[in-house]
């Protein structure tokens, strides 16, 4: 028996085959509807890892030099100060301050044995100290013979490197660059403590009762906000796919570690794997270690993306940036995303207070009709989603799929869906791409009641007699029942 054709429609949205024949070939024209189509984006699907990187170093470049050029003054100045010393030592006597001339008329060794004193009054210093500083000279001139790569990236498979930084291949990016960060902090440790004890002696301020316990206790957690910057960054690159695949603890022990470092993942706009919730949503899913820096932009988006990078590149803490980048759809698909609201747009900064609505800034759009149904029509990948809607008497069944949405509660209304093209052709579209349109939403909308203004209070209807009144008939409750339990208790009110 041959299935009616409202029947065949139905088994298309919930399954996503039949109607073989009516499947649209659609462009970017028909689709916008009568709105203004995106413009075309300049950005290569690599960017999204050179204009992070490209931004820190920016960003840490000037703070580098200014740092490595203190290093080399403090080094010299306490270079100085020993070599002072030894000018002071033994064979520095009287003969050397009169000269061949005085030598010729006195007898130095004589008079200095008649006086009884040593042949150089200046005190030097002492053995401890000398000691102390030379090994602080030491140190930092072996920090600045280090020559660090502008930074270090720890990356899967094959990155760009168009600014000539150490790459790092690794099966688990995120383990390695853990464990490259840590060893290169601790490492910084023993600079740290000497530029601490140069700047004390070179002022003559060192108290080895003080400050022998503080230095030994010295680590990495008290360095300045400069010194940390100062440091060669650390940066891993990873497509969402990897990050899907690679183990969770890794990339979650690296974000709570609180160490400088920055981890960049690369998402396509959109895939196939999308509309099955493959792909965990790693932005919202990083808010929750709390004291990460997380931004979710896209390369379609560069009035957002550019000005988050740059407050990011600033961050000391860890840092996780998911960039979109252009997939199939092309650069139309990119930007219709995120003004659906399907992609979007945020940045989590946990310096800028304590609760979710300082610390999360939602970059709100119009979503002026686009769904993320419209940018999934133009993905040829996706092409057997959709169906040209056909005539069905009475047409009670599909529905506008911005209505479908509405309706979707808890579960999905009995109706098909479908979109309207510009020349009036109806698109139905599959159960798949509908749940994926009604998941962004939700994803959309919790954020926004993240980011929202605190209810007002509500009035409680008294005036300023009446709050006065009742504030005072409390008091009074409450010590007469103070009272009552005195006396029962037969203590004396």
């Amino acid at each position: 028996m041959t299935a009616t054709l409202p029947e065949q429609l139905r088994h298309f949205h919930i399954t996503g085959h039949g109607l073989d024949d009516a499947v649209p070939v659609l462009t970017a024209e028909a689709v916008a509807a009568g709105r203004a189509l995106p413009l075309e984006g300049d950005f290569h699907a690599s960017s999204a890892i050179t204009l992070p990187i490209a931004a820190i170093l920016k960003a840490r470049g000037p703070v580098r030099d200014q740092f490595t050029a203190q290093l080399r003054q403090t080094a010299e100045r306490l270079d100085d100060l020993l070599a002072l010393d030894m000018s002071h030592g033994e064979d520095a006597g009287p003969a050397t301050a009169l000269g061949s001339v005085g030598g010729k008329y006195l007898n130095f060794s004589s008079l200095t044995a008649a006086l009884r004193r040593r042949n150089n009054p200046v005190h030097r210093m002492s053995p401890e100290r000398r000691e102390r500083c030379q090994a602080a000279s030491n140190a930092l001139h072996q920090a600045l013979a280090i020559v660090h790569p502008p930074f270090t990236l720890f990356h899967e498979d094959t990155v760009p490197n168009p600014l000539h930084g150490e790459l790092h291949h690794s099966g688990d990016p995120s383990a390695a660059a853990f464990a490259h960060i840590h060893s290169q902090l601790h490492a910084m440790e023993a600079t740290l403590r000497a530029l601490r004890v140069a700047r004390l002696e070179l002022d003559d301020a060192y108290d080895p009762l003080v400050h022998d316990a503080i230095l030994h206790r010295f680590r990495w957690e008290a360095a300045h906000a400069e010194e940390l910057a100062a440091q060669s960054p650390v940066i891993v690159a990873l497509t969402s796919a990897q990050a899907a695949a690679s183990p969770l603890q890794s990339l979650s022990r690296l974000l709570r570690s609180g160490c400088p470092v920055h981890v960049i993942v690369t998402q396509p706009s959109l895939a196939a794997g999308d509309l099955k919730a493959e792909a965990p949503d790693l932005a919202q899913l990083a808010i929750a270690h709390r004291d990460a820096y997380v931004l979710q932009s896209s390369l379609a988006c560069r009035d957002h993306l550019l000005p988050a990078l740059e407050e990011m590149a600033q961050v000391l803490t860890p840092a996780l940036a998911v960039i979109a980048t252009p997939s199939a759809g092309g650069w139309a698909e990119s930007v219709i995303l995120p003004l659906a609201k399907a992609w979007p747009l945020f940045v989590f900064n946990p310096s800028r207070g304590r609760n979710w609505r300082e610390c999360l800034v939602l970059h709100r759009v119009d979503s002026n009709g686009w769904t993320a149904a419209h940018a999934a029509a133009l993905n040829p990948t996706l092409a057997h989603h959709f169906r040209i809607l056909p005539e069905i008497p009475g047409d009670q069944d599909p529905i506008e799929l911005d209505l479908y949405l509405v309706k979707f509660q808890e579960r999905a209304p009995l109706a098909v869906p479908f979109i309207t093209m510009a020349d009036g052709t109806r698109i139905a579209v599959s159960r798949d791409v509908a749940s994926y349109c009604h998941d962004r939403q939700r994803a959309y909308e919790m954020l926004e009641q993240w980011t929202a203004a605190p209810a007002p209070a509500k009035p409680d209807g008294l005036t300023a007699e009446g709050r006065e009144l009742a504030m005072r008939q409390g008091a009074e409750a409450a010590i007469a029942r103070v009272l009552e339990l005195l006396n029962k208790e037969g203590g004396k009110p």
